[in-house]
Order: C-alpha cells, then structure tokens, then sequence
C-alpha cells in the first residue's frame, strides 16, 4: 500500500529492510491512538510515525487470497481476514431478518447487524482475551448500529458459556439466541451463497463448542438455518492437559499412536519426535492417556492436524495458532496436485451416521515416518486422504438424504489445498458445492451466521432451538 510522503525523510537510508505496518502487541487490538502507540508499541517496534489527524475507528488491513487451478472455472477468491476496503459492506440474504446484532465467536471475532434483507458484518475485531479488545468489541457494535441506524431488539452468541462475546450479549439483552459454533460456520456459509437449504454441511476448525459439552470441529451436518443434524464426525482424539495440547502438539501425537496402536507404547520408540521426549514426559502423557487423566475428547480436525504435523517432526510446540497445520500446509509450495491417498476407516455409530476413523492413517504415517519418507511426500498424502474423505462421505449422505447440495465452511479450509481440491473432486462426483468467498471461511464469519440461525428462529417462533433433540424425524420438513 503507498506510504505516508514524510516516511523517505523520516527513515535512515542505511537500513537494508524496513517493515513498516500498523501495529498491536499480541493479544491486543490495533492502536490507532498517538498516545496509545507511544506507551506501547515499542515493545514490538523501533519507531512510530505519527500524525495530528486521528484516527476515530480501529481497523485493520483486509487479507485476501486467490487460488488458481487449470479446473477451478475461475480464480477462487477467499477472505482470510476481511476489514479495510470491504467492512462494513453489507451481504445480501434471500430470507428475512429480524432485528439481530450478532456476537462472533472469541477468536478472530467481527460482529454482525441486520438490516432489511442485508446483514452488515464488521471488521476484524481480534480475539477477546483481554479488556482492551472487550472494549473495541463493544464499540464497534455501537458504532455499526449508528452508522446505519438500526436499532437491534436481541442478540445472538456462540453457545459456549464460557466466550467472552457469550456473556457479553447476555448482559446486553433480555432476549439472547445463542448459535451452535458450527451451526453458524455452515448457516453463513449457505446465507452468502443463497442457499436456503437443506444441504449437506462440512465444518471443519480447531474448537467448537457442541450441545454435548464436548468439543467439535469435525463435523458433517444435514439441514438448514433453522436447524441441522449431526449425521457424522471425526473420530474422537484425546487432547492429553485439554488446552496445553494446543500449544504442545507432541502431546496429541503421542495420543494419536496410542489410539491407533491399541495402546501399545512400543510405537512411541518407531517414532524420532516420540522417541526424544524426556522419559518422564513420555511417562507422564502416556499414563494421562491410559487413564483418561486430564484429557478432553475431542472430533477436531484442527487438533488432528496438529497431531500429524508433531508426528512427521514439522512442529512439536506451538509458538503461534495453528503453526502445525500451516507449516504442513507449508510443505506442500502451493502445488494443488493431489496424491495417492493413505487408508481410513469410517464406524458406525448410534448417534450418527459415521464416524471417519484416523486410527488407519495414522498407522501408516507412523510407517512412512520410520521408513524416512520425507514431510513433505506424508503431508501430500495426509492432506489427498482428507479430500478423498469428504467426497466418499459426502456421496453416503447423498444416498441416504437425497441432498446434492454442499457447503464447505470453518477455519480448517483456510487451507488452500483442501478447499481447492475438495471443491473440484466434490463437482466431478455431480455436486453443487459452496463455499466462502464474502466473509472469512474462519470464525471471521461466525456472526454472519448467528444473524441467520437467530432470524430463522423468530420467523419459525422457535427460539434457542436445540440439535440434542434433531432427529431424522425432525428433517423430515425437507424432503
């Protein structure tokens, strides 16, 4: 972007590199206040470039991306953070809205308002992890409702209790709607696109939080923006400390070559990254799995790339979110061509109709990574297994739903690879697939859906509908 014209008289000409940038500590909203860069930003930077015109809303620089494949009929445009130049443009919606202003989620949060039959999404907001960023929250919120002169009546959340942005609409209205995490990645996903549904959604990300009380994020649901079953998921993995598996990736790998072994912990010596740890880690964590100590269950996609990238050596400990899955991404140099897949396993469950069982493919890796194969050869392999994964089970619901229509949404298709092939293998087998292209396919899209869920609700007077009590019966309004 062009610079200031005070910035060449300002800057030595001996540097070799500048970065010059807006800037925030981590954590932290951008500072978009003099008085605020000068008290903070030299934590993070060696000089601040002022001026006397301020700045009245903090907003950050928009991310795009354009995918390219000789099959894709045009370049694939995808918002990685959507902000300056395109907030707060509003998306058209088929169906009514009520009155809504929408939450987001907790990480990389943007709020949402509804207005006649258009719902204006804000800039990024950031992730609620401290006061600061709850304040900017709030302000932008307010600020969406005078810029367009609404006046919203409820409010719609994330389910999780625990959210920030959860307790924030609670305390702001009588009447609060709060959204399945996932229910909403698909709902806005289908809003943009005009679907009005039933559709098969595939929602894959790191966390959200299911009417279970457990922890989703690899999920394949069947409905509309009313309402959705669960009809199958990833097998559940064991995060061993629950969070501290985030930021350690090892840890789920360790669990991962448990589970796929049957507990065997000869496995731990096949694999160089397992073999390392320090006896009394490796102790520690395989006790934690053999008796369910301190261990959260969860169907994450994420968390499984986490867990493959610690088992082929790309990450073991996390400095920044999801290092593991972008550095495995990362190996592949933005070449989309797909490879022959390793096996997988799909269960029958009472609950669901499948689950997708990773115990096969992670034995395998474990196989390739004794034999030395290399990182980037396993994770072109990982990353086809996926792709071939969601259209063989796409085409399962298909049989039994009589739905051709798809929707690809939640932060895991951030991933080029598996957006991109996903879309075209899932049209070669006959299928009308979407996915994002106006808000992010991460939770930067998360309030978009809460507006639809919430307004569909109120049309239908079935406020804070539940997915514990969706049942095959319940679709049966859709064929």
């Amino acid at each position: 972007m062009p610079h200031p014209p005070s910035q060449p008289s300002t800057v030595c000409g001996t540097l070799p590199v500048l970065v010059m940038t807006s800037g925030n500590v981590s954590g932290h909203p951008i500072a978009y206040r003099n008085e605020e860069a000068l008290a903070r930003l030299f934590e993070v930077c060696d000089r601040v470039l002022l001026h006397n015109r301020d700045i009245s809303v903090r907003i950050d620089d928009s991310v795009v991306r354009c995918s390219s494949h000789p099959d894709l009929p045009e370049p694939q445009i995808s918002f990685l953070r959507r902000a300056r130049g395109f907030a707060p443009y509003s998306i058209e919606t088929a169906q009514p809205l009520a009155p809504v202003l929408a939450y987001g989620a907790e990480l990389k949060t943007t709020v949402a308002l509804a207005g006649p039959g258009r719902v204006y999404v804000s800039q990024h907001v950031g992730d609620l992890s401290n006061d600061e960023a709850l304040r900017s929250h709030q302000g932008i919120a307010a600020h969406l409702a005078d810029l367009y002169a609404l006046a919203p009546e409820l409010a719609a959340c994330d389910l999780h209790p625990s959210f920030h942005s959860t307790r924030l609409a609670a305390l702001a209205y009588a009447r609060c709607e709060q959204v399945q995490h996932h229910h909403a990645h698909m709902a806005a996903c289908m809003a943009e696109n005009g679907l009005a549904g039933p559709a098969i959604g595939v929602i894959f990300d790191g966390t959200g939080y299911g009417p279970d009380g457990t922890i989703w994020g690899g999920e394949f649901f069947v409905g509309d923006a009313l309402e959705v079953r669960r009809t199958g998921h990833l097998r559940p993995l064991s995060l061993l400390g629950g969070d501290k598996a985030v930021r350690e990736p090892v840890r789920t790998a360790l669990a991962l070559a448990l589970e796929s072994f049957d507990g065997d912990v000869a496995v731990l010596s096949q694999v160089p990254v397992l073999a390392a740890l320090e006896k009394q880690a490796r102790q520690v964590y395989t006790k934690m799995w053999q008796n369910h100590i301190n261990v959260t269950r969860a169907t994450s996609m994420g968390r499984l790339f986490d867990g493959v990238a610690a088992l082929t050596g790309i990450c073991t400990k996390a400095e920044y979110e999801a290092q593991g899955p972008i550095e495995l991404e990362g190996l592949l140099g933005r070449d989309l061509a797909m490879s022959e897949p390793y096996e997988y396993g799909t269960d029958e469950s009472a609950d669901v109709d499948f689950e997708l069982d990773y115990r096969p493919l992670v034995r395998q890796i474990v196989a390739d990574v004794s034999a030395g194969v290399a990182p980037a050869t396993i994770s072109r392999r990982f990353h086809s297994t996926l792709v071939h994964a969601i259209a063989a089970l796409c085409g399962r619901l298909r049989d039994t739903y009589s739905l051709d229509t798809v929707v690809l949404s939640g932060g895991v298709f951030v991933n080029e690879f598996l957006l991109v092939n996903s879309l075209l293998e899932l049209r070669r087998t006959g299928f009308d697939v979407h996915c994002h292209r106006e808000v992010p396919t991460n939770d930067g899209g998360i309030s978009l859906g809460q507006v639809v869920v919430a307004s569909a609700r109120c049309r239908s007077d079935r406020p804070d509908s539940s997915m514990k009590t969706i049942s095959r019966r319940s679709l049966a309004h859709f064929f």
